[in-house]
């Protein structure tokens, strides 16, 4: 079974995606919205979240 990739490989992978223009205040925000994709995934995996049924309620009462 082959590993899944590590932190570092994660944030190493999705800095070199960016431009080499890119400045650091970008590669931060990046890694910062990487990392609350990769919480909310492993929150999903553990049951915690709503149906997107349950979404689509409470955004209508916005």
């Amino acid at each position: 079974m082959p590993q899944s990739p590590t932190a570092k490989q994660e944030a190493i992978a999705a800095i070199n995606l960016l431009p080499d223009t890119v400045d650091f205040e970008e590669i931060v925000y990046r890694l910062y919205v990487l990392n609350k994709i990769y919480q909310g995934l492993e929150d999903v995996e553990h049951g915690k979240g709503i149906s997107s049924e349950i979404l689509l309620r409470e955004i209508e009462q916005w």
